[in-house]
């Protein structure tokens, strides 16, 4: 492959459409599209701000009036000391929801309606029927809700009406009648409660006497009477059991005294112990004379003698004495032998009157049991009766001392300004409404657009080149134009207008080094601007002093030869090509710029096509050795299958596309159709741009930067 074919290879390559998809959108890119649906925002954002507006003007004006309930648990009733009540305020979620639920009831609006009707007059000015009251109730019930302040013990009663005073009244009224409509229902609850316990003491009454009086009446029958907790069977085996144990001591006690004293004379000694051991104090006064005797007997014995007279005497008195302490010993020896004999007979008699009071114990034992039975019944009868009388006494006090478990923390008070409609919430709703609705639409917009817009356009979606735009006439000047746009690029050469035309002309002359170019400018559909397009672009080049000719190969409309004027006396194409005429002979030659013009007076209806290959090679071969530029104006690619053949014989291809108007389908087709026959394409220039519009043609664009320009051109 030469130098030449791999540089028009390169030119024809397609440009890579997509290296990866960006993270975030391209700013340019949104501002541009932005601004070339300016007017689309405005329309829809303006739309939607009037709908809003209207929406809120249409509205009727609303009040909103609160009231505050809190639910007081620790200040519900008061309390007795003696009754243990049960908190009934709970203050759990479900306890709230609860409370919420009822103050929405039919009743509270009801009560709320009746409170109304009672301080105001019915609409037609008299007192209210119920009807007119139940009207009243029902739209209360849709005035109000119930509204818990967050995780708190605070229900805010809320109404909303057109009516700001109403709406204060109604939140009022609703708050007082569920405070009134629980305390009621507590009253009633209590002396529901006190009737009952009443009914049922009469009964409970009854059954403690009759327990009581079975009873009694066993006791009797039974020998169960008691004094002091015991029965007197029971007293009487306790009392003998007392005697018993004494007398057992007691003859315990005199058999030891008589054994003691047996003990004592049978060790001898004359009983001269026994009156200590029994302590008897007429043995004391004997012993007391007998010492006395002994002792006078043995001064008397040592002094006189055994035989002294006075001796003996003392002797006989001491005998004397010592016979009468034994008879005293043996009276008390036979004392105390009579008292145990009758300490043992009373042993004896009080364990057969024991024996007798067990067996009457063990008897009534028997009968305990029955009467266990009768005295629980009874118990339980008294227990019972007793809680219901103590139960009955407090729910008597409590009955008109009740307190609601809710109070009213925060009146209402009448609002001064409406609360629906919310200015700033239509406000709101109307910004991000219309910012919303003109973002969709402009998306939409861009979704259904299938024109081809902006240099980015020509790149992303067809994949050639941007070989530039041209701009409409009208759109680079200030007024409207009295020129034809052939002739403006003569007259006004500094213009932006003309500019566009060297633009485009350098990106074909600079593509590619080799010289003579055929530049063949196509397009998809007709009406696109090509005929003008190559005129213009064949007058810029001719000024520009180069050797420029301009064909007209759309032998069919022959919109180049009908700008320029071909002279009826001249031979034109058909001529040249049937030879019938030399090239010199059918060359006009344009006074406006010097460009020479190979073109046709008027579409011929031939049968025979002089656009062959052999008649094209031909005409480009004696061009080529005159021409430095060769301008080629064909007929629509999609519709001449011709001007596929042209373009594939030409150095080069312009492909022209109307701005915002071809699709890029359309001229995809012509894209994909030069490609197929080998044709080298060298970019894709807009045509009939609007530069007013400057950001739709891209910031890639010189018309993007229009304004800091402006001075470098002269219209």
């Amino acid at each position: 492959m030469n130098a030449q074919n791999m540089q028009d290879a390169a030119i024809e390559a397609p440009i890579e459409q997509s290296r990866g998809l960006p993270l975030l959108p391209d700013p340019m890119q949104v501002w541009q599209i932005f601004r070339r649906n300016l007017k689309l925002f405005l329309a829809v954002a303006g739309a939607v701000l009037a709908l809003v507006s209207l929406a809120y003007f249409l509205q009727e004006k609303r009040y909103t009036a609160n009231s505050a309930l809190l639910i007081a648990p620790s200040d519900s009733v008061i309390r007795t000391p003696d009754l243990n009540q049960p908190n009934t305020a709970s203050t759990d979620d479900k306890a709230i929801d609860t409370q919420m639920r009822l103050m929405q009831s039919p009743e509270i609006a009801q009560r709320a309606a009746r409170a109304y009707a009672v301080d105001t007059l019915s609409p037609d000015g008299d007192a209210w029927s119920e009807d007119e009251i139940e009207s009243l109730a029902a739209r209360i019930s849709r005035t109000y809700t119930v509204i818990r302040e967050g995780d708190t013990r605070v229900l805010n009663v809320q109404t909303n009406s057109t009516d700001p005073s109403f709406a204060a009244t109604v939140a009022n009224l609703v708050a007082q009648s569920f405070i009134q409509w629980q305390l009621e229902g507590k009253q009633a609850e209590a002396s529901g409660a006190n009737a009952f316990l009443r009914e049922r003491l009469a009964e409970l009454e009854s059954d403690a006497i009759r327990t009581q009086a079975a009873v009694d009446n066993f006791k009797v029958e039974r020998g169960l009477l008691s004094a002091q907790g015991a029965t007197i069977a029971e007293q009487e085996v306790s009392t003998i059991n007392q005697q018993l144990a004494m007398a057992r001591a007691d003859l315990a006690e005199k058999q030891g005294r008589l054994s003691a004293a047996r003990a004592q004379l049978a060790r001898g000694g004359g009983g001269a112990d026994v009156g200590a051991a029994l302590g008897s104090g007429t043995i004391g006064t004997l012993r007391a004379q007998e010492a006395d005797s002994s002792a006078r007997l043995a001064v008397l014995t040592e002094k006189y003698g055994e035989l002294h007279p006075e001796r003996r005497q003392v002797e006989r008195q001491l005998a004397d004495i010592r016979s009468q302490i034994q008879q005293e010993i043996n009276r008390v020896l036979s004392s105390l032998e009579a008292e145990v004999v009758t300490a043992r007979s009373r042993v004896g008699s009080l364990s057969g009157s024991r024996g007798a009071a067990t067996g009457a114990l063990a008897a009534n034992g028997r009968a305990q049991a029955g009467l266990n039975e009768l005295q629980q019944k009874a118990d339980a009868a008294r227990t019972i009766y007793e809680n219901f009388l103590a139960r009955s006494k407090e729910t008597a006090a409590l009955e008109f001392a009740q307190l609601p478990d809710i109070k009213l923390a925060e009146r209402a008070t009448v609002p001064r300004s409406p609360s629906s409609p919310n200015t700033l919430l239509f406000i709101l709703m109307g910004l991000v409404g219309s910012l919303a609705a003109s973002v969709g639409a402009i998306g939409v917009a861009e979704y259904v657009r299938t024109g081809i817009a902006t240099k980015r356009d020509v790149q992303a979606k067809l994949g050639v080149r941007y070989a530039g735009a041209v701009p409409t006439l009208e759109s680079t000047i200030d007024g409207p134009a009295v020129e034809s746009p052939q002739d403006y690029v003569v007259n006004h050469p500094q213009s932006l207008f003309t500019e566009a035309f060297r633009s485009i002309r350098a990106f074909l002359l600079l593509s590619a080094k080799s010289e003579p170019r055929a530049i063949a400018v196509v397009s998809a559909l007709p009406q696109e601007g090509k005929s003008t397009t190559a005129v213009c672009l064949g007058r810029v080049s001719a000024m520009e002093g180069l050797p420029t000719i301009l064909v007209d190969t759309d032998l069919r409309r022959c919109g180049t030869s009908q700008l320029i004027g071909i002279p009826e006396d001249k031979p034109d194409l058909y001529d040249y090509f049937a030879e019938e005429a030399t090239l010199d002979e059918v060359i006009v030659i344009d006074k406006e710029s010097g460009m020479h013009v190979l073109g046709v007076k008027a579409p011929q209806s031939s049968p025979v096509n002089p656009l062959i290959e052999r008649n094209i090679e031909r005409m480009l071969t004696d061009l080529k050795a005159r021409y430095e530029v060769i301008i080629i104006d064909t007929a629509p690619i999609l519709g001449v299958a011709e001007s596929r053949l042209l373009a594939r014989m030409s150095d080069r291809v312009l492909a022209l596309c109307e701005w915002r108007k071809t699709s890029a389908n359309a001229i995809q087709a012509v894209i994909e159709i030069l490609r197929n026959t080998n044709a080298t394409v060298s970019g894709v220039a807009l045509t009939q741009v609007d530069i007013r519009k400057y950001a739709s043609t891209g910031d890639g664009d010189v018309y993007g930067y229009t304004k800091k320009f402006r001075g470098y051109y002269v219209d």
